[in-house]
This record gives C-alpha cells, structure tokens and sequence, in this order.
C-alpha cells in the first residue's frame, strides 16, 4: 500500500499538491509557477507579488534550466524578484536531481520529480492495459525510440543505424523508421502512459532499452518516464542521460543490471559518454542476453517501480524539508 495514500487524491491519483503544502502549514503554497514557451533558455514565471511574509513555497512543475557557465537563471530570477520583500523563507520545490547540492544562494530548493511521481501512478492505474508487455517475444536485442531530436540523441541515432542498419526500432524524431513504418511518433501528445501503450509491443520485444534521456549536457538533470518505461516493461536499461544519471537510479532503487551492463560511461565527460555507453556494452547490443535467467530481477525492477518508488519520493522529499535551514519569524506572518 502507498504511504502517500493518505493524502488528498483525485482520480485515483494522490495529488502532489497536497503532499508539498502538507510540509509547509504555516506558508503560502504557490503551484506551477513556469509559463510557455521558453524564452532566452529561460522559463517566464508567475510569481506572486506578496511581501512580509514568514514563508513562500514556490512549485516550479518543469525542469529547471542550467546555463553553460553553471548559473541557474530561474532561481536568480526568484532572487532578484524577492530581494527587497521581506520575506523570511523562499523554498522552490524542483525536479532537477541534486541541484540544492550546486546552488549556493539564499533559496531554499527542495527536490520534488513531481512529473514521475503523477506518471508512475497513471502508468500502475492503467496496468492491465499494458501487463502483457511481460508476455516476451523478445525477438530484438535492443531498442532506441528517439521523439523531439535533441543534439546527443542525434548522435546516439547516427552511431546506431551505422552499427545497427537493420535495427527497426531506433527512431529519431516524428519520422517512422526507415525499416519500420508503423513507429512514428506524430501522434505523441502528453498522455505518457497512452504513449507507451501505443508502444508497448515494441517494448515487449526488445531486451535491452538504450534510453535517450531529456538533459545530457546538464550536470544536475531529470529522469523522466522514458527511462521508467523500461523498468515498466522489464528491460535491461542503458540510460544516456545527464553525468552520474546512472549513480542516481541506482541511489533511488533500481537494478541497473552492473553485472550485465557496463556503466562504466556514466562518469565520463560529455564529449565522449553517449558513444561509450554504445561501446562499452556492444557486445548486449550484438549477441543479446540470457533473457530468462534474469527475469526474476526484471520483474522486481517493475513492481519497485509500480509499489515502492512513489513512496521513496515522498520519504527523500520529506528528508529534505526537514533538513532545511528556515530561519525563525518571532511575528508569524501569514500569507
């Protein structure tokens, strides 16, 4: 059962929402506070002109942008914006991993993937619809689906359909497979679950999941419901993602399959990460894996994700809240 059953649902959903304003009775709660369209590599924002107050908790429902010389021009945006208000306590809950360990200002910034935690609840609500994605064919040693094409995933599709010209199932882009006609990704939309089972017998049979991630070239990135799928659908995962992506899966929970799966690439620097997680493991790639024998550990991988990772996120995020340094207000303002 979920711990976070206890709080405010809707849907059959546990609203986020209500678990963030849970952790701060005393402050004014101010959710999704990014706007559309990017601007300048920059998020506009809607923030609440208010002052004298002993706290605020600002939801930025997106990733947060990193510059190339490391600044944060969100969370200077928030500084500036409150600098003079009076205002005893700012925490901006993020989705970025570990960004509290780089920012240095006087924001409190707490870690909230918000986005996974209401994915993987949509993702377990409409398991019987894609379950059979454990029924394997597993006819295909590996997959690659590639949506918006970002600068790394066109390189990762580049190396692979050199190696791989007859891989059917890596994909760039809302263009179908040259080999494949029926992966195309022009009927996406937000609906991830609904995406996935469009998908799901791509999924089903492919061993191994090389997963594109949404930030590369970031230090302090997302994981999103691409690499959650694979989980879902009981694949061996080979994350290209943000530096240390893997160290951090592995923190969270999961099985990344160290014994079969070199991720040694992790740690290496951008120029060169994406092509070696491809080269260090070429040989998965090429002569696959003894699928059965690790379908007891793949299976586990799914129901950590569909049980226990939710409630992981709310016991690491509650962590964080407790640690952080909020300064006393003897006048309690209120919002």
């Amino acid at each position: 059962m979920y711990m976070v059953e206890n709080y405010t649902t809707c849907n059959d959903i546990v609203q986020y929402n209500s678990i963030i304003s849970s952790e701060f009775p005393s402050y004014g709660f101010y959710p999704s506070i990014l706007s559309r369209p990017l601007i300048n590599g920059t998020w506009p924002m809607e923030l609440p002109n208010i002052r004298d107050v002993s706290g605020i908790v600002l939801h930025t429902q997106d990733n947060l942008n990193i510059l190339d010389n490391g600044a944060f021009p969100e969370l200077l945006n928030i500084e500036n914006f409150y600098v003079s208000k009076n205002i005893s306590n700012i925490v901006v809950v993020c989705w970025n991993h570990n960004l509290s360990i780089a920012y240095e200002g006087p924001l409190n910034v707490v870690e909230f993937p918000t986005h996974s935690f209401e994915f993987v609840q949509n993702f377990k609500n409409r398991y019987n619809e894609w379950e059979h994605v454990s029924n394997d064919t597993h006819n295909n040693n590996f997959m690659c689906l590639n949506g918006f094409p970002r600068k790394h995933r066109i390189l990762v599709h580049t190396y692979l359909t050199e190696i791989f010209p007859n891989n059917n199932y890596v994909t760039l882009g809302s263009s179908p497979s040259s080999n494949d006609k029926t992966i195309s990704y022009k009927n996406y939309n937000f609906d991830n679950t609904q995406n996935f089972i469009n998908l799901v017998n791509i999924y089903k049979n492919s061993n191994i999941n090389i997963v594109t991630e949404t930030m590369y070239y970031e230090r302090y990135g997302i994981i999103t419901e691409k690499t959650l799928q694979s989980f879902g659908a009981m694949q061996l995962p080979i994350i290209i993602g943000y530096k240390g992506i893997v160290s951090d899966l592995r923190s969270f929970g999961f099985d990344m399959f160290d014994d079969i799966i070199d991720h040694s690439y992790d740690k290496l620097s951008n120029d060169v990460r994406w092509k070696q997680a491809i080269v260090l493991n070429m040989d998965v790639l090429k002569n696959g894996i003894n699928y059965d024998k690790l379908l007891d550990r793949l299976k586990s991988n799914q129901r950590y994700l569909l049980n226990e990772y939710n409630n992981f996120i709310v016991r690491k995020f509650r962590k964080q809240v407790n640690e952080l340094p909020l300064k006393r207000n003897e006048n309690h303002y209120k919002v």
